[in-house]
């Protein structure tokens, strides 16, 4: 697994599935970071408790974080049987 595919899995877990503009897909398009849908910065918990160095704006310091570590599970072969 690409560590593009995951951060593919971690936006539509985070991404409404009812949403009419992106299909649960979380982005519009294949660029993600200039087709990130509102649906997924609503859905995304304010990073409260993150580093205070966090570089990364509100909603993709909790989107890197989930895909990276569904990236890691699929590296050390802890795969669940469901992404959601």
């Amino acid at each position: 697994m690409k560590v593009s595919d995951a951060m593919v899995i971690a936006l539509r877990e985070f991404a409404d599935p009812a949403c009419r503009r992106c299909r649960g897909r979380g982005a519009k398009g294949d660029d993600v970071v200039a087709g990130l849908c509102r649906c997924v910065k609503e859905r995304v918990p304010d990073d409260a408790g993150a580093a205070p160095d966090e570089s990364l704006p509100h909603p993709w310091g909790a989107i890197t974080r989930r895909a990276q570590h569904i990236h890691a599970a699929v590296l050390l072969q802890a795969v669940p049987d469901d992404w959601s």
